[in-house]
């Protein structure tokens, strides 16, 4: 792998848990790629007046250390695989005084037209840089709570109505949200739903208590692995209505489902499911749930909702 960004965690881009929200991780990564494409022959893929452009189709993503404000971040990269038209992208960002591994990213990107979407070929010199720049696959990226190839088919509001799903946000994509060719940005996937999830009721009975006064510990809510499946491309105006349900539950983490969908249509814009957990603010360390919580939790799981 090699180097593909270098910054910091900057005290604006952590929230009420003390730490950088999952949605700067995601920011940064997209960074990282834009630097590997123009490695890889594809200079201006991300600016607006270019033919070609990347799509994510599909992105995984494990959170594995906090940053704190002013924590010193790198990311390094490369190539797992490509095709003729899409590529397998690997990142690691790591603190930059420990090494010691904070997220790992698996993304799968097709080379596009830039306003339609349509894939095509990548041009020769993609071929030829991509060989300098493979690495092979990091077992600390690989999925450990989502299985990565599980994707449903029948995702709708009508669906979401009838499964039962708890609405936890809604609102409009706004022009803060939108990127080159006038797409929403990658990183606006995790952040709508981060911002939304505070209102899951059946996924953080915990949480729910504090924030009514039944509980002395401050607890929030934290993201521990994501994968995130594009759908549609929201603009700059559309509508979006977020519809979750709770999978599974074991000991300390929950699967949870997230559908984000156009409230015009029922379509999807995206899918996502999450591994998360209850969190103790001032200890530090998740919290496994008593004998009450966890019959809210067991009642609450809607049976194969998946993403």
């Amino acid at each position: 792998m090699i180097e593909l960004w270098r910054g910091n965690a900057n005290a604006w881009e952590c929230d009420e848990l003390g730490h950088m929200n999952v949605q700067f991780y995601l920011a940064k990564a997209s960074e990282a790629v834009g630097n590997l494409a123009a490695l890889a022959g594809l200079e201006n893929v991300f600016r607006s007046d270019n033919y070609a452009t990347l799509l994510a189709r599909s992105l995984h993503i494990k959170f594995l250390a906090e940053a704190h404000p002013g924590a010193p971040l790198v990311i390094a990269g490369g190539i797992t695989g490509h095709n003729e038209t899409q590529m397998q992208v690997e990142l690691i960002m790591r603190h930059g005084g420990s090494g010691r591994v904070a997220a790992t990213f698996r993304l799968a990107l097709d080379h596009v037209s830039p306003r339609e979407g349509r894939t095509f070929k990548w041009p020769e010199r993609f071929h030829r840089a991509a060989e300098t720049l493979t690495c092979a696959a990091d077992p600390a990226a690989a999925p450990r709570g989502v299985v990565e190839d599980e994707r449903s088919r029948d995702i709708s509001l009508a669906r979401a109505d009838a499964l039962g799903l708890e609405q936890i946000g809604m609102g409009r994509f706004t022009g803060q949200d939108i990127g080159p060719f006038d797409r929403i940005r990658a990183d606006v996937f995790l952040g709508r739903v981060s911002n939304s999830v505070v209102n899951f009721v059946g996924a953080f009975p915990e949480e729910v208590a504090f924030h009514k006064g039944e509980l002395d510990s401050r607890i929030g809510s934290a993201l521990l692995e994501t994968r995130i499946l594009p759908r549609r491309w929201p603009r700059e105006g559309d509508g979006y209505v977020i519809r979750s349900g709770l999978k599974s539950v074991g000991p300390k983490v929950r699967n949870l489902v997230h559908w984000v969908l156009d409230p015009a249509t029922g379509k999807p814009w995206w899918t996502m499911e999450g591994v998360a957990a209850p969190m103790d603010l001032d200890a530090r360390k998740l919290v496994e749930p008593n004998a009450h919580f966890r019959a809210l939790l067991d009642a609450a799981v809607v049976e194969g909702i998946t993403a």
